[in-house]
């Protein structure tokens, strides 16, 4: 029986961020994103936290069971700004939507954003408050 890993799915998101500009961490805020110095007075690089879900493996057929992989995603955008928050959303959202990653060992499917109703939100948890907006995608790959 084979089953789908989910870590070749999270690389090749990462991959298509990471060239279309887009800083990125794997659940953490990644090296060079955030404040440059002091929080508030110095520099603030917007980036995006990917968060995979784990998948849902489906069967092709009954001979070749959990082949196929739903591989549905996160990405939480985080700015200074609302603004800037909007930015990495779009950039994230351009480097995406209908593109296909290359997944090792993988045919994959161009990725589609799965609906979301939520707002750009200010934390005010931090100081000073950061701004995130919250965007979730989805793609399907198969045995190559």
């Amino acid at each position: 029986m084979s089953i789908a890993a989910v870590r070749p799915h999270t690389d090749a998101v990462v991959v298509l961020l990471a060239a279309a500009g887009v800083l990125v961490g794997r659940g953490k805020v990644p090296a060079g994103g955030g404040w440059a110095s002091n929080p508030g007075t110095s520099t603030f690089t917007g980036y995006a936290v990917l968060y995979p879900f784990g998948g849902t493996d489906e069967a092709t057929s009954l001979a070749q069971t959990h082949a196929s992989l739903d591989f549905p995603f996160q990405l939480t955008c985080v700015g200074a700004t609302q603004d800037q928050a909007a930015g990495v959303m779009d950039a994230a959202r351009a480097a995406l939507i209908g593109v296909t990653p290359a997944v090792v060992g993988r045919t994959a499917y161009p990725v589609y954003p799965v609906p979301l109703s939520r707002p750009i939100t200010r934390d005010d948890a931090v100081a000073p408050p950061v701004h995130y907006g919250t965007l979730q995608f989805h793609f399907r790959s198969d045995p190559a």
